[in-house]
């Protein structure tokens, strides 16, 4: 296996010296930032001239960029056409590629690595949060990476690419699935007849705001409990299991949910997430944060919990957040809100269909992330030459 040569990024790339941007008061300014794992580029807002105050510059196509705060995110990319005339601030510097040597998706493919991250973090400074740090330009120009040859450059390239599209095609397919879902629950829920009823939650049951515990408090074993933010990022529509627990001695202080009732996000940094439910099934109470609704209610426990997911009950929501610096709604704002009521067999239809349409939505998004968890030891396995890259037998072109 012939080795590859390592060399500081200053042997590789120039700091690119880019245009200042003064625009007009009229202008529309387009402002771009850098995803994180290396996502690319993308348009983070617009503003008028007359609202820009700091210093912008433009972007240059074909230069390598990266986030400055985030490099240890992986937030590096490459300029493309579609970002000639789009602006950044000076948290963002760009840097001319010595083409002989490397190509600028290969080098930003290498430093958007997990390899080239741990690299960047250790160099990364200006603050105590991890979060705020900085890679100085000077400090990236020091690290090494590892250059092999044009052709195995673009032959690694060729290889992520093509993961790349079937991940892309796998992300499509589970956007279109979760389209899907909620398209068939609006209809289901239009299918409705004299039998039917519309009630406020209010009328439903009762609502109680659960009790405040913190994620230190967690311990191994004991009152198993669901803290607001799991609802968003741990449980689907429906949960018979914890995935935290807190000590036998806070029991007094505690607010539960019993087996049948729902928990409820009262907040989140989005609108999507605020009201967001699931509904708890297990054999024991559990106990719920107080950024959380506990619903005790007759309805079947399930088809609760999907309503609150539906397009009719989400529409009532803009007229009951609140707006600070998260989303928020009130217990009283809560129980106005009104949902369908079917009779109970058709609570139970309802419920069993979407279950269904859940379960194939959660096995596409199970391949979407065995893909990508894939790709990102391949890619490390490709970069850190432990697979050995026969070059690509077509020409390079470094045009």
């Amino acid at each position: 296996m012939t080795e590859w040569h390592s060399v500081p990024l200053e042997r590789l790339v120039t700091q690119h010296v880019p245009e200042l941007v003064a625009p007009n008061a009229d202008d529309t300014v387009r402002f771009a930032g850098v995803r994180w794992y290396g996502d690319g580029l993308f348009v983070r807002e617009e503003r008028k001239g007359s609202a820009v105050k700091g210093k912008c510059y433009a972007l240059k196509p074909g230069l390598l960029v990266y986030n400055r705060l985030f490099a240890w995110k992986q937030s590096f990319a490459v300029v493309t056409d579609d970002y000639d005339g789009v602006v950044v601030s000076n948290e963002f510097p760009q840097f001319e590629v010595d083409t002989a040597q490397a190509t600028p998706e290969f080098l930003a493919l290498y430093c958007s690595s997990p390899v080239f991250a741990a690299k960047a973090l250790s160099l990364s400074s200006g603050s105590a949060a991890v979060s705020r740090n900085r890679l100085k330009e000077a400090d990236f120009l020091r690290l090494e990476v590892a250059c092999p040859p044009l052709k195995v450059q673009e032959r690694i390239l060729e290889v992520i690419t093509a993961v790349d599209t079937f991940i892309e095609a796998l992300l499509a397919e589970a956007e279109a699935a979760a389209a899907a879902r909620t398209a068939l629950l609006d209809e289901l829920l239009r299918r409705r007849d004299d039998s039917w009823t519309d009630k406020p939650i209010g009328k439903l049951g009762t609502v109680t705001r659960g009790k405040r515990f913190i994620k230190s408090d967690y311990v191994d074993s004991g009152i198993g409990c669901i803290h607001y933010s799991q609802i968003h990022t741990d449980f689907g529509a429906h949960t018979n299991e914890v995935h935290s627990w807190l000590p036998e001695g806070m029991r007094p202080k505690l607010r539960f949910a019993k087996p049948g009732d729902l928990v409820i996000a009262g907040t989140s940094e989005n609108f999507d997430g605020v009201l967001k439910a699931v509904a708890w099934l297990g054999e024991e109470d559990v106990a719920v944060h107080d950024d959380a609704y506990i619903f005790e209610h007759e309805l079947e426990p399930r088809f609760a919990s999907y309503v609150f997911t539906s397009p009719g009950f989400r529409a009532q929501l803009p007229a009951v957040i609140s707006n600070t610096k998260v989303v928020r709604v009130s217990k009283d704002a809560l129980e106005r809100l009104t949902v369908p009521v079917p009779l109970p067999d058709t609570q139970k239809e309802i419920a069993d269909t979407m279950d269904t349409i859940d379960r194939q939505v959660r096995a596409i998004s199970d391949e979407v992330a065995r893909a990508q968890t894939a790709r990102a030891a391949l890619l490390d396995a490709l970069l850190t030459h432990k697979i050995d890259v026969t070059p690509s037998d077509r020409p390079t072109d470094l045009a």
